[in-house]
């Protein structure tokens, strides 16, 4: 999380960073938006909890590939309206399931979008309830969703998949290569080569949000 801020405050002028990673330990994120309590009592085990800097519902992590996109403010899709970056990057991924013979769908709008939605007993947890745009298998499964930032710096997308939605044959490198290679192509943002992404990670940056992110004003902050 820490690194996922940090890219979205200081990249390069012009810059796109996508990155993928893993957990080291159980662990559960959820929305800017949502009350810590409700979400411990959703999730009684013994898991890290940790409030996104982004909005959205809890993303349970133990089973799931997670991924950012920091797009820097100089880059046209990081002004583009949310609902249509969404679906654009949702799009690409359909694509690189595509190449795996991976049949998707994205989600219909799950209410009737003129109407106010009837409010929830349970804090959202992402992967219970698609919401449009989602990308979810022919059954309606859901395999991933997303969730953003918008900063004066530019745009942070945090996303996931869920890998008990995939085949457990699924080549996840393979994947990754043609996400980005869609990305590149829907956001007109050439794909540049470095040998480590570490050379643009702000490390006092960083410092600076693992410790908002670690403290207990920030988890409980709702």
């Amino acid at each position: 999380m820490a690194i996922d801020a940090s890219l979205l405050y200081t990249l390069p002028v012009g810059i796109a960073a996508f990155r993928h990673y893993g957990w080291s330990e159980p662990a559960i994120t959820f929305g800017y938006t949502q009350h810590s309590a409700e979400v411990r009592a959703a999730f009684p085990e013994d898991l890290q909890l940790c409030r996104r800097l982004t909005g959205g519902g809890i993303v349970d992590h133990r089973n799931d590939w997670t991924y950012a996109l920091a797009l820097q403010t100089d880059l046209p899709a990081a002004h583009a309206p949310a609902t249509e970056l969404y679906a654009t990057i949702h799009r690409c991924m359909q694509l690189a399931f595509q190449a795996q013979s991976i049949r998707t769908e994205l989600a219909p709008c799950p209410r009737q979008c003129d109407k106010t939605p009837a409010a929830l007993d349970a804090p959202e947890q992402c992967f219970l309830q698609p919401t449009a745009n989602d990308v979810t298998r022919p059954d309606g499964i859901k395999i991933a969703g997303a969730a953003m930032k918008r900063a004066r710096e530019g745009l942070l997308l945090q996303g996931s998949i869920d890998r008990g939605a995939l085949p457990c044959e699924f080549d996840y490198h393979t994947f990754a290569e043609a996400f980005q290679q869609a990305l590149a192509n829907q956001l007109t943002t050439p794909i540049g080569t470095i040998e480590d992404l570490r050379t643009l990670f702000n490390r006092p940056r960083i410092q600076q949000e693992r410790e908002r992110f670690e403290s207990e004003a920030w988890i409980n902050r709702r």
